[in-house]
C-alpha cells in the first residue's frame, strides 16, 4: 500500500481460528453491524496463516526476528542474543505437562521484577539474564542455547513434550526449562499468587531469537498505531516511521498518509484460552475501531486492508461503498472455525 488515507489493520485472532463453541457464542454478545457491513463490502484474498508477530514482521522485507525487534525496543547491544519470553503455567495431565499462557499469568510489576532479579542471580554464570518492562519479558543470552523454540502462539494449550524438539541440539533448552521450573516452584511471587487464588507461574517460554541489527528497516507506512512492543521495535529499527499509541479519527487517518494499526486483544485472549475475553475483545473492536475503518473508506475515500492472520486478507476501497448488493453476513460466517 502507498499513498494517502490508507490503513493496514493488523488484527490477529479477530476472525479466528477459533473452536466452534466460540463461534456459536457470538449471537449472545452481538450484534456486530459495523464490522459485518465492512466485511460484506470487502474483497477477500487468500493469505498465509500467521500470528500477530508474523503479521508485524512481514511489514518489513526481509522480515526481522522477534528478538531483533525487541532488542531494539529494550535497547540491548547487538552482541547479545535476545528472545521473547513469557510466563507460563504447566499443568500435569497424567504423565505429561500442558502449557498455558496469556495475560492472566502476567504478574504485577513488583512481582515480575522480583522474578527477574532472582533469575539473574541464579543464571548469571550461564550468561543469561531476564528483563521485564510493561508486561513484556526478554531473555538475553551471551550465545544461543540452541535452535529456536516454536513461538508461544503454537505451543499454548499443548503438551510440552510435543513442542520441544527431541534431539541433541535442543538439549540445552530442555535443561534450562527444567531448571526454570525448579526455580519457580516455591518462589515468593507464586506464594503470593496462590494466596490470591491465581494460577502459579511455574514455567517460562522463550522464542524468536535474534540480535539487534545496525541496518535500518524499510516499511510501507509512515506511522504505526497500537500498544505493542513488536510495533515499537519496528519503529525503532526504521529510519522514518513514527509511533503513536492511539488511533486518531477517520478524518485524521485520511490526511496522514499510509499507516498501520496493531490490535492484539483478540489474539491474547485466545492465547490464554479465555472465551469470555475473546468475545469481549470483539465487542470492543466493533464499538471502538470498526467505525473508524468504515468512515475512513465510506466517508473519506480511504482504503483499508484488514489482516487477521487466519488465512484471509480483506481489502475495502472507495469503490466498495457502492456495492450495495453485497448483503452483510453474520459475523460467524466470516470466522475460520477449527
Amino acid at each position: 500500500m502507498a499513498g494517502r488515507g490508507e490503513l493496514i489493520c493488523l488484527a490477529p485472532g479477530l476472525l479466528g481460528p477459533v473452536p466452534a463453541t466460540l463461534a456459536d457464542a457470538l449471537p449472545a454478545v452481538g450484534p456486530f453491524p459495523v464490522l459485518e457491513a465492512l466485511l460484506g463490502r470487502s474483497g477477500g484474498h487468500a493469505a498465509s496463516r500467521s500470528d500477530g508477530e508474523g503479521l508485524l514482521r512481514s511489514l518489513a522485507e526481509p522480515a526481522p526476528s522477534v528478538g531483533e525487534l525487541l532488542a531494539a525496543e529494550f535497547d540491548i547491544p547487538g552482541d547479545r542474543v535476545c528472545y521473547r519470553a513469557a510466563p507460563t503455567h504447566l499443568r500435569p495431565d497424567r504423565d505429561r505437562l500442558l502449557l498455558f499462557a496469556g495475560d492472566t499469568l502476567n504478574p504485577p510489576a513488583g512481582e515480575a521484577e522480583t522474578i527477574c532479579r532472582d533469575f539473574n542471580h541464579l543464571f548469571s554464570e550461564d550468561g543469561l539474564s531476564l528483563q521485564v518492562r510493561g508486561g513484556e519479558w526478554l531473555l538475553i543470552a551471551e550465545s544461543a542455547p540452541g535452535p529456536d523454540l516454536p513461538p508461544l502462539s503454537t505451543v499454548a494449550g499443548r503438551y510440552l513434550d510435543t513442542v520441544i524438539p527431541n534431539d541433541a541440539a535442543a538439549r540445552p533448552w530442555r535443561k534450562l526449562l527444567n531448571e526454570v521450573q525448579m526455580f519457580l516452584h516455591d518462589h515468593p511471587a507464586n506464594t503470593a499468587r496462590q494466596s490470591r487464588g491465581e494460577l502459579p507461574i511455574n514455567g517460562l517460554w522463550f522464542w524468536g531469537g535474534g540480535r539487534r541489527s545496525n541496518g535500518r528497516l524499510t516499511l510501507p507506512v509512515r506511522i504505526i498505531h497500537g500498544d505493542d512492543p513488536i510495533a515499537r521495535g519496528l519503529v525503532r529499527s526504521s529510519s522514518d516511521v513514527q509511533y503513536e499509541r492511539d488511533v486518531p479519527p477517520a478524518m485524521s487517518l485520511a490526511e496522514g498518509g499510509p499507516r498501520a494499526f496493531v490490535w492484539t486483544d483478540a489474539e491474547r485472549a485466545l492465547l490464554g484460552g479465555d472465551a469470555e475475553a475473546w468475545l469481549g475483545a470483539l465487542q470492543r473492536f466493533e464499538s471502538g475501531y470498526a467505525g473508524i475503518l468504515r468512515d475512513l473508506v465510506f466517508e473519506h475515500g480511504g482504503r483499508v486492508e484488514l489482516r487477521c492472520a487466519n488465512g484471509w486478507t480483506h481489502r475495502i476501497t472507495p469503490v466498495d461503498r457502492w456495492r450495495l448488493w453485497r448483503r452483510p453476513k453474520p459475523l460467524r460466517e466470516w470466522l475460520v472455525v477449527e
